[in-house]
């Protein structure tokens, strides 16, 4: 009777073990799983990445029309650097969508898609002020939004992928007000 007693102690301190040390264990899996995880991404920084990759993709178009309606060489030049590097800045944005379950967006917004039809329809040197109009209002406008996500994401991928691409935007900026006062200034 005695070692039935002990045998059924031992049976019990021994599950009491076993189950003990599966639940520690289940807890620093859990715990490591969760140090590796980037953060979660908000509804602001989900919101950015949709409004950047609609940035992105009329960058790239309003560069292609660019490119077939346009004689000037600084015009040419510029929309082919504009497609180049808001390719690898969408092909970036679209990696980091997919890394943090952010459904992607293919389309434009219908006053981006106006705004190009009404490209379409110039020609000459009225198109490319239009261009570099357009080219310089969407870049303030991209810079002020990847500035405030550079400053205020939490998620680390969202805040270094605007990081990253805040001195390129700077850049086009540039270019483009400088090949504006060129246009408009009556420069060839």
């Amino acid at each position: 009777m005695k070692a039935n007693r002990q045998n059924l102690a031992l049976s019990v301190v021994l599950a009491l073990v076993v189950f003990g040390l599966s639940a520690c264990n289940r807890g620093r899996t859990v715990e490591a799983a969760r140090e590796d995880r980037p953060s979660a991404v908000s509804s602001a920084e989900q919101d950015f990445m949709k409004k950047a990759t609609e940035a992105n993709l009329t960058e790239i178009d309003v560069a292609r029309i660019a490119l077939q309606k346009s004689d000037n060489i600084d015009v040419r030049d510029y929309a082919t650097m504009i497609q180049s590097d808001h390719t690898s800045a969408l092909e970036d944005l679209t990696d980091l969508m997919r890394d943090n379950a952010v459904p992607e967006s293919k389309t434009l917004a219908a006053d981006t898609k106006k705004d190009m039809d009404r490209m379409n329809l110039l020609t000459g040197p009225e198109f490319d002020r239009e261009f570099v109009n357009m080219m310089v209002a969407d870049h303030q406008k991209a810079l002020e939004m990847f500035r405030d996500q550079a400053a205020n994401a939490q998620n680390p991928d969202v805040k270094k992928y605007a990081e990253n691409l805040l001195p390129k935007l700077e850049m086009h900026l540039d270019k483009a007000q400088r090949l504006q006062s060129k246009l408009f200034g009556g420069a060839k």
